[in-house]
């Protein structure tokens, strides 16, 4: 009778456990993340985690940068939580990003739309700011700027004709103050990579390009350190 009210009372305590996980300041294991990542879970582990993941900014964060590193995991998970996770995946890539949409002029640049800062003579501009003062058109180069968490890029666009134009993309370490050696620029249109140098001077020059819709990668080592989306139209 003993060993029959033994083995009820440690059931009834793993279930009152399991209940009280994740509670307060209590997180899943590195290991039970990695677990859920890959399909590993019990099921009954596996809804804890996920419900402690709807609550957890923190959590929800390392799942998101584990789906950085590797994209190709297909995670079962309620849609709530997946919202959650595609938002912060989103806003981790956004910091590496550069937009830029601009219209080509017969002797001018119309700023359209721009997630950097622009220079304005000797003044850098946020994009609302120029707005608000009504300002879009500007002469035959335009320079935009907008530091990617360890390095800044400048972004030079000059007007040849309406149909053309040159791109000048100068990446400098935000420490250093100077070029990064081990960087690499690349002009990519439909998927097909265009033009590529070594960031060896600190600027990488594009000439005669014609209007449409471009990415330009800096990478290092196969790795993707930031992306500028560039769209030029007449």
């Amino acid at each position: 009778m003993t060993n029959y009210l033994e083995q009820i009372t440690k059931i009834i305590y793993r279930e009152w456990k399991a209940a009280k996980r994740f509670a307060g300041q209590e997180h899943p294991s590195e290991e039970e993340l990695v677990c859920l990542l890959e399909n590993t879970l019990k099921p009954a582990d596996k809804r804890l985690v996920q419900k402690h993941l709807l609550k957890c900014d923190l959590c929800a964060e390392y799942l998101a940068t584990q789906l950085k590193i590797q994209p190709h995991l297909s995670l079962d998970l309620p849609a709530g939580l997946l919202e959650q996770v595609e938002r912060l995946v989103n806003e981790g890539a956004r910091e590496n990003l550069l937009e830029i949409c601009l219209k080509l002029k017969e002797k001018a640049l119309e700023i359209i739309q721009t997630t950097g800062d622009v220079l304005f003579g000797q003044e850098l501009v946020p994009a609302p700011v120029l707005r608000s003062r009504k300002i879009s058109e500007f002469k035959e180069e335009i320079s935009i700027l907008k530091d990617l968490q360890k390095i800044r890029v400048l972004a030079k666009i000059q007007n040849k004709t309406t149909q053309s134009f040159n791109l000048t993309i100068t990446v400098t370490d935000k420490q250093a103050k100077k070029a990064d050696k081990s960087l690499r620029v690349t002009l990519i249109k439909d998927g097909l990579e265009l033009e590529s140098y070594v960031n060896e001077s600190g600027s990488s020059f594009f000439e005669n390009i014609q209007p449409g819709n471009y990415s330009v990668e800096v990478s290092r080592q196969e790795e993707r350190v930031a992306v500028i989306d560039l769209q030029v139209k007449v």
